[in-house]
């Protein structure tokens, strides 16, 4: 496009033959501005074009506890290193790094905001607040972890459920429990009015929770509150066994956290997309059934059913 130079008129069109010289003048200039705004039209990007040309995220740390040494787990990185496998499928503009850190760290590090996300991890109302979360997992509920010969011991209905509360309120009995670990919302309550001297300690290792099985072999402790699965992915340590709890028989929603950020809801969104598949939602559930036992399955089947049928489709994630 040629512009007229500064000092050179425009000849006024015949439609303005005999009208003053400042109406041509006049349609001049607002001809030249309609042009420039064409110009700029065509240069800025729309927002919705924008987020087609590419993810907004382009790297996510994720967050893991260490599952070195674990019996039956050849890669130290566990469900994050599955994860991360499955995700790359079908999100692969995004690189991927892993963090070993334990449960209380790797929430410090969320609720600070930081560009990370952790997988496999208990979603409740309270952890709602400080994260955008995506459901990945339906796992079968938290039981009580003990020494077999302190069984005898346990406050428990004629069903074999153990009453917690009684449980807390025995100071001859040790319960060691992970620090910043959700065990749902029910056991949650539970353990937070806990009498005062309720002998539980807890504590801040770096796997997911076999350093505290290990404590219960050794006698450093009694019991513990962990999944079924835990045991089996432990190694099946000697003289452990589970019991169930009273009260905590609903089944646990987990999936991945990311920080309630702008950067953590585009990372959730673009998560979801890649989760939000049949051939997904098919490779999750294989990964979780590994670990729990037919009976359980059987259990709880229909919900099974339901919840992956869900996460074959994406989700709406809200703001």
């Amino acid at each position: 496009m040629s512009l007229a130079r500064p000092h050179q008129f425009l000849a006024p069109p015949p439609s303005l033959a005999g009208r003053p010289p400042g109406a041509a003048i006049a349609v001049s200039m607002r001809a030249a501005v309609q042009a420039l705004a064409v110009i700029l039209a065509a240069t800025v990007v729309s927002p919705t074009a924008a987020l087609a040309a590419g993810p907004a995220v382009e790297r996510i740390t994720w967050l893991t506890s260490d599952n070195t040494g674990m019996p039956g787990v050849s890669d130290p990185t566990g469900v994050t290193g599955a994860m991360i496998r499955l995700i790359s499928k079908h999100w692969p503009q995004v690189k991927h790094d892993i963090l070993i850190a334990n449960t209380k760290r790797s929430w410090q590090m969320i609720e600070n905001g930081q560009q990370v996300c952790r997988a496999n991890v208990v979603r409740t109302p309270d952890r709602e607040k400080v994260a955008y979360f995506i459901n990945t997992q339906l796992t079968p509920p938290p039981q009580l972890i003990v020494r077999r010969d302190q069984v005898a011991r346990l406050p428990r209905l004629a069903s074999g459920e153990v009453q917690l509360p009684q449980l807390l309120a025995n100071p001859q009995l040790r319960g060691a429990l992970i620090d910043g670990r959700s065990y749902g919302t029910a056991l949650d309550e539970l353990l937070a009015h806990r009498p005062a001297n309720a002998a539980v300690t807890f504590y801040a290792p770096r796997d997911f929770g076999g350093r505290v099985l290990q404590m219960l072999s050794l006698d450093r402790a009694d019991y513990s509150i962990d999944y079924d699965m835990a045991l089996v992915m432990a190694g099946d340590p000697k003289g452990l066994v589970s019991a169930p709890i009273h009260g905590a028989s609903d089944l646990v929603m987990a999936g991945i956290a990311c920080p309630r950020t702008a950067w953590g809801l585009e990372a959730i969104r673009g998560l979801d997309r890649a989760l939000g598949r049949p051939e997904a939602a098919a490779s999750l559930r294989r990964g979780l059934m590994r670990w729990v036992t037919p009976e359980t399955q059987a259990h709880y089947a229909a919900q099974f059913d339901a919840f992956y049928r869900e996460r074959a489709k994406p989700s709406k994630i809200e703001p």
